[in-house]
């Protein structure tokens, strides 16, 4: 398989975009326009995912507003995703996983002060599942983030108290938006994290399973000197100039961990594959399968989407074969409000870690 075969992106099935969500999909939950879909495997089997804004209606604004919300049903890479059932109380309608009211300046901040809550992402530890997510006053002005967790495979979800809640600032505002997955070789959660605003490089953080909802126990990788420390002030473990949006970070198996999601400084969907959560990613190359462009552009058989952000790497991705890594594609036309939706899209990604044979043939 040539490395151009590696790079390109092909949909399931044929050449046309599989939608996990959107008319005639999820619209039986009231997730008709919705984004983002983090998702892990249940303890349970099930595979769960989380949409962030989510409405009823036939565009972004229309009918009723929630975030987040959950879906369970069965697919991963390799197989079109098919939900099932809702998380949350009522298993045919994707309520909010708890309770507020989405308040605006307009109002005087008079219903709570909670613009939305966007979930980050999802988190399999044993039998337990947790969701780090970003409370908003106002798009972009981040109230402070906090985590939930579930017992029962994504049905039902409890907030881990005010020791699970993190400061804006914290970090200097690149603790935000987080992704974040366990090695189980060593009992360490690893936590990739940036701004939410997409100005900001990532950095890392990790945390025993037990101490997941107590912020102070999370020790941060960073530099003093010439030498890398857990324990020290953060320090962007991405190149200078990066910026970054929605993180993915995944153990794809023993020593292969992928780290990307939405490079905005490149506007496409940007992956490094790694040895480890702490190598270096500045040597480390960066593959982009997935551009960004203008409407009038878009080719999904080609690898370019319109308005595109997200990229969630999805479960049983696997490196070097082509279609081998599943990635949930988000995609909003901000000037209509359609579509405003999640795409399954199938891809490859080389594995950089490994010294290539010239003479294997199907080395990448």
């Amino acid at each position: 398989m040539s490395r151009a075969a590696c790079a390109a992106v092909s949909e399931l099935p044929g050449d046309s975009p599989i939608h996990l969500t959107g008319p005639g999909l999820t619209e039986r939950w009231g997730v008709t326009c919705a984004d983002l879909g983090a998702s892990v495997v249940a303890p349970n089997g099930k595979l769960v995912s989380v949409f962030g804004d989510t409405f009823s209606g036939r565009k972004v604004g229309e009918g009723d507003w929630r975030s987040p919300v959950v879906l369970i049903g069965t697919g991963d890479a390799d197989h079109e995703i098919v939900y099932e059932r809702a998380g949350g109380a009522d298993p045919d309608y994707a309520r909010q996983l708890w309770h507020y009211i989405h308040d605006d300046a307009s109002t005087g901040w008079t219903r709570g002060g909670v613009s939305t809550v966007i979930p980050s992402d999802l988190l399999r530890v044993d039998d337990s599942i947790y969701l780090h997510a970003i409370v908003n006053r106002g798009f972009g002005n981040v109230a402070w983030t906090e985590i939930w967790r579930s017992d029962d495979s994504g049905v039902s979800w409890a907030p881990m108290g005010s020791q699970a809640k993190f400061p804006a600032a914290r970090h200097d505002g690149h603790a935000q938006c987080w992704s974040w997955d366990i090695d189980p070789d060593d009992g360490w959660v690893y936590v990739v994290a940036t701004g939410f605003q997409r100005d900001k490089g990532i950095i890392l953080m990790r945390v025993r399973p037990a101490n997941i909802g107590d912020r102070t126990r999370y020790a941060s990788w960073g530099l003093t000197g010439r030498h890398w420390r857990w324990g020290e002030v953060a320090t962007p473990i991405t190149p200078v100039g990066e910026k970054w949006g929605e993180l993915t970070f995944r153990r794809v198996t023993r020593g292969k961990w992928i780290l990307g999601g939405f490079l905005a400084s490149k506007y496409a969907l940007g992956y490094r594959v790694v040895e480890s959560p702490v190598a270096k990613l500045h040597t480390t190359p960066l593959q982009t399968p997935v551009l960004g462009c203008a409407w009038q552009s878009e080719n999904h058989a080609k690898n370019r989407v319109a308005q595109l952000y997200g990229g969630y790497v999805l479960p049983g991705s696997r490196l070097d074969i082509e279609g081998g890594v599943g990635l949930a594609v988000s995609q909003w036309n901000t000037a209509h409000g359609w579509p405003y939706r999640v795409m399954q899209f199938k891809t490859g990604l080389r594995d950089t870690t490994k010294t290539a044979d010239p003479s294997d043939p199907i080395n990448l």
